[in-house]
């Protein structure tokens, strides 16, 4: 059954998301930008406000997803810090020069995060030859939050519908990408997603909506029957 994730920003969205039924979180700064790396004060706090899942990303700058030596070397202290915090898990992505999802640093940052779990995130839509990243990491990053290969999750869901079919088996797929209330129930039925990851959806001014993500929530169970 379909699971529902709720994108979070502060504690308050993270208590709202778990009142109304989401079974996970993903903790982020700027959703504006996609989500950058929140602080570890903000991290130690949702962490502590919450007994559902709590995922973080890890993402230093919102121009490309292309990252320095300078900037990698960047993100070990903080990846301590969500380790440390007892977090459940890291959600990271890269891309080369050439523009693929950059295998290696996808690797080194798994050993480094262990035992933490990490997710292959959006970076995947906007790679070149996205099928043979997902081979390539396959049994080695356990989960993936995507779109498919298009820029929103209704575009991409006949793509990670194939997805699902070649590599349903190897990761947990978790759909990202301006999906509505309107076009829930539909796309959960059509691509059968481990997960469902909704922002803008759980809202109401800005803020996670209780009643919202009841709404939600009500709306993944049934389509997932």
């Amino acid at each position: 059954m379909t699971t529902l994730e709720i994108a979070v920003t502060t504690v308050e969205d993270a208590v709202n998301a778990a009142a109304g039924g989401a079974q996970s979180v993903e903790l982020s700064f700027n959703l504006a930008v996609g989500g950058l790396t929140p602080d570890s004060d903000m991290t130690a706090a949702v962490r502590e406000a919450v007994h559902i899942p709590v995922f973080v990303i890890l993402r230093p700058q919102a121009e490309t997803f292309r990252y320095t030596e300078i900037e990698v070397a960047a993100m070990m202290p903080q990846l301590e810090e969500m380790k440390q915090v007892g977090i459940d898990g890291v959600v990271f992505g890269a891309v080369d020069d050439s523009g693929v999802i950059d295998v290696n640093l996808m690797k080194m940052l798994l050993m480094e995060a262990s035992p933490l779990p990490v997710t292959l995130h959006r970076a995947l839509d906007l790679s070149r030859n996205p099928e043979a990243a997902l081979s390539a990491l396959a049994g080695i990053v356990p989960r993936v939050l995507t779109a498919g290969p298009a820029a929103t999750a209704w575009e991409g869901r006949e793509g990670l519908r194939q997805w699902l079919e070649q590599f349903g088996e190897q990761y947990i797929f978790v759909s990202s990408g301006s999906l509505t209330a309107e076009q829930l129930a539909d796309y959960i039925r059509l691509v059968k997603p481990d997960t469902v990851h909704l922002g803008s959806a759980a809202r109401t001014n800005g803020v996670v909506d209780v009643q919202k993500v009841r709404q939600l929530k009500a709306i993944v169970d049934q389509a997932g029957l």
